[in-house]
């Protein structure tokens, strides 16, 4: 499946970008031996001439441009979306599969996957700075635009948990989120306060983006580090963090129209290690020698186990 995400995307192929050639050939680059002429035609600027200072940028290569401005051992300091992804988004998301721990605790009280949640997702332009929570869905420079992590983070957050206690009422409802920090001008860390005191920092540590030459099929990966603190029995924080490693998955393709944006989503998580117990049913009893030993070695008390859930997303304005 993960192989299926990169299969998706072709080869880039180079612009041929016609107005550059005709530029090259023009007597502004001294093919003409009229000082005159040379000197009238230099003197007059591009908007006088009706060419906008990018109209040889497609949305694609904006997007290429401003990723290309690399963090040292992080990537891109963003994942950059085509102008048209710029607004808010009626968001269903169907979690068809999942072997994360939370999604097996909820089968286990009966709560079954396909899970469909329905939220709202956000994206605004990727300049928007400081005061990117006050400006509206329009994006007059169409420039790429960013998501906005600390909405989205909050209505689906807030739409799986009504949507869990509608299906299992019985459950123990989810805390919900108290104050949540993120900004576009520090978009590599995302910080949660939960009503019973918990909380989590979502850290990425590593990204990587394509974009296709039209703009309209997008891929991303993100590994990010996790750190979750637990509220203590009197309901504050004070729980023993624990640290583990996520990676995101991420391919979006343009419908129809502006209006329509499908997605696919894989995430793992890091459920701690797999161990080399005796115990293990995979170890057959023995320790050592089972299913796990004879793929990863005798040792495995180090090899880490990933656990994956992945969703269909479906955006429509």
């Amino acid at each position: 499946f993960v192989f299926a995400f990169f299969g998706f995307f072709s080869q880039c192929n180079s612009f041929n970008l016609s107005s550059s050639k005709e530029f090259s050939r023009s007597p502004i680059n001294g093919e003409t031996t009229d000082p005159l002429r040379r000197q009238i035609v230099s003197s007059v600027p591009l908007i006088a001439l009706g060419l906008p200072a990018n109209a040889a940028e497609t949305s694609a290569e904006a997007i290429r441009l401003i990723s290309s401005k690399t963090v040292p051992g992080l990537g891109p300091p963003d994942v950059y979306f085509p102008a048209y992804f710029a607004g808010k988004w009626k968001t269903t998301r169907v979690i068809s599969s999942s072997d994360d721990p939370f999604f097996k605790n909820l089968e286990n009280v009966g709560v079954k996957l396909p899970i469909q949640v329905t939220s709202e997702m956000r994206f605004v332009p990727y300049d928007a700075g400081k005061d990117f929570q006050q400006i509206d869905d329009a994006n007059p420079n169409n420039v790429p635009a960013v998501a906005d992590r600390s909405f989205n983070e909050k209505s689906y957050y807030t739409a799986l948990s009504q949507e869990i206690e509608r299906l299992y009422s019985s459950t123990k409802p989810m805390p919900s989120i108290q104050s949540i920090n993120w900004t576009p001008t520090n978009p590599n860390v995302l910080s949660l306060d939960y009503s019973d005191g918990s909380s989590k920092e979502v850290k990425v540590t590593k990204r990587s983006s394509d974009v296709s030459n039209d703009g309209s099929n997008l891929f991303s990966s993100e590994f990010r580090r996790i750190t979750a603190v637990p509220s203590s029995p009197s309901g504050i924080a004070g729980g023993i963090p624990s640290v583990y490693k996520s990676r995101v998955l991420t391919k979006w393709r343009q419908g129809n129209s502006n209006d329509v944006i499908e997605g696919i989503e894989i995430l793992y998580n890091e459920a701690g290690v797999l161990g080399d117990k005796s115990s293990d049913p995979l170890q057959m009893g023995i320790g050592g020698s089972g299913a796990i030993s004879s793929l990863y070695g005798g040792d495995s008390k180090d090899l880490a186990d990933w656990r994956s859930t992945k969703t269909k997303i479906l955006m429509e304005r």
